[in-house]
């Protein structure tokens, strides 16, 4: 085998490593959460000053856990944002402390968009902006949840609302295929690779 071929196929080898290495970080479909485990848990968000402004997050997350099955779920975000540049600041600041957070446990934000009216409905809120964020597990939601660096984020995030809902949901029926825009990305630069270190 020439020099050549051997980049060719290392390359390769090197894009195929990636993509499982993508797919590893991305996830979700590990393990549920054991009863123990989920009592940990459950002390540790008693702790966090988010439970401490919102007491009915405990018994929700307590059932969610109860029924966890260890796949992914998305966080449905409806939120009316506080005026002013004060509130745009903490947004920002809270953003900066929350991405990190979420891209360290394969989770993101897959949706943030403005709320242009009301169709339907007669909540009275004002929401103006809708954000939908996909989370790798549960396990790993309760793990950001509880960060140390999110509780000291907290006071960033509600500073920037004046008023905000969040419903936990599973996907029934999903068409964000991640994983398949990434196997068409991945396939393209091996290919693309494959092409250029072709023999001469």
């Amino acid at each position: 085998m020439s020099t050549r071929e051997r980049l060719r196929w290392g390359w390769l080898g090197f894009v195929g490593l990636a993509y499982a290495a993508l797919l590893l970080w991305y996830g979700g479909f590990g393990p549920a959460i054991q009863p123990a485990e989920g009592r940990v848990f459950l002390e540790r968000v008693k702790a966090s000053p988010s439970a401490a402004g919102h007491p009915e997050i405990l018994p929700v997350l307590e059932a969610m856990i109860a029924r966890d099955d260890g796949r992914e779920f998305y966080m449905l975000n409806l939120e009316q944002l506080a005026a002013g540049p004060a509130a745009r600041k903490a947004d920002m600041a809270y953003a900066r402390v929350v991405l990190p957070a979420l891209l360290k446990h394969g989770s993101m934000p897959v949706y943030v968009g403005r709320v242009q009216g009301q169709l339907i409905g007669n909540n009275p809120t004002a929401f103006n902006r809708a954000a939908l964020v996909r989370y790798r597990s549960l396990r790993d939601f309760l793990v950001i949840f509880t960060d140390p660096a999110m509780s000291a984020g907290v006071g960033d995030k509600f500073a920037s609302l004046a008023y905000t809902e969040a419903r936990a949901t599973t996907p029934v029926i999903s068409l964000l295929a991640i994983q398949l825009a990434a196997a068409g990305l991945f396939g393209g630069i091996g290919f693309a690779g494959w092409v250029l270190l072709r023999k001469k």
